[in-house]
């Protein structure tokens, strides 16, 4: 018998409101069945993400000490530079040892003035100071080094221009005549060996004597960055260019002339006195190579 319209409604309404209270149906899960389970919360503890920081770039050292070598008894030889530009000015500061200490100490001035004083060095420069290239002589108070040779008339100079320079083994100073002042060959001297491989690459190089109050460059006078050198140096320090080279005797075997002949600007500065250091004149002469290095070099 067909049923009517009103208990389909009703039929439909429980089927979908469950038992006629109005809540909805909740579906058990089978025995057999995989539960449904909740969503599982984002890790917290995930590895920490590390952002890499450039590396700084050691900056060069601009002071330092130096051992070139040991004199002929031992004593070191040594050199205290500052700054790191590529031109290479060096002072030579006791060449003659103990008759001549006062420019073992302007060295030692020196070295101090530029340790508190770095920033007047110029970037291109790298200024190198030897407070004595001849510490045996400073410790006995000779002007020769141990083996009786004058350090300063060790150089092969015989590839010059000028003859009356060249290498001799008697050497010539105010007293005389010294028999083997000159040793028993050019650069037969440990002392003179070192100064010459130091300075080969040398743009500038001066050497501090006392006590003729002058300035001095090659006994040839052909070289003119070393003419330009003294120049310079003459009129900042004040002391007196001597264009003609020394006079009072021969000068052989001298460390400017080899240089100016190897291309490197070389000079003698030469002290008033043999007690004074007269530091500032001969600072504001530094001072004035220093900024002059390209002017110097390119004089050809």
């Amino acid at each position: 018998m067909r049923k009517p319209f009103w208990w389909l409604v009703i039929g439909v309404v429980w089927a979908v409101g469950g038992c006629g209270d109005g809540a909805p149906s909740v579906s058990t899960p089978g025995v057999n069945s995989t539960p449904i389970l909740p969503p599982v919360a984002a890790a917290t503890d995930a590895a920490p993400t590390f952002v890499s920081t450039p590396t700084q770039t050691a900056v060069p050292p601009r002071r330092g000490e130096e051992l070139l070598g040991e004199s002929w008894e031992g004593r070191p030889i040594t050199t205290h530079w500052f700054g790191n530009g590529h031109r290479k000015v060096v002072l030579v500061g006791n060449i003659h040892g103990g008759t001549e200490q006062n420019t073992h100490r302007l060295a030692l001035e020196m070295i101090t003035h530029f340790e508190e004083h770095l920033e007047e060095v110029p970037s291109d420069v790298t200024l190198w100071i030897i407070p004595t290239a001849n510490p045996d002589g400073l410790a006995h108070g000779t002007r020769s080094n141990a083996r009786g040779v004058d350090l300063n008339r060790n150089a092969y100079n015989d590839a010059d221009s000028c003859a009356e320079n060249d290498w001799v083994s008697d050497t010539h100073i105010t007293e005389g005549i010294i028999e083997g002042g000159g040793g028993e060959r050019p650069f037969s001297e440990v002392e003179t060996q070192l100064l010459r491989d130091f300075l080969d690459d040398a743009q500038v190089a001066i050497f501090y004597h006392s006590m003729a109050g002058m300035i001095f460059v090659t006994s040839c006078a052909d070289h003119p960055p070393s003419a330009e050198l003294g120049r310079r140096l003459s009129e900042a320090s004040g002391y007196a260019f001597a264009k003609e080279g020394w006079g009072s005797y021969p000068v052989t075997g001298a460390m400017v002339d080899y240089l100016a002949y190897r291309g490197v600007a070389a000079a003698e500065v030469e002290l008033t006195n043999k007690v004074d250091t007269e530091l500032d004149r001969n600072l504001d002469g530094v001072r004035a190579v220093m900024e002059s290095v390209d002017e110097i070099v390119s004089s050809l």
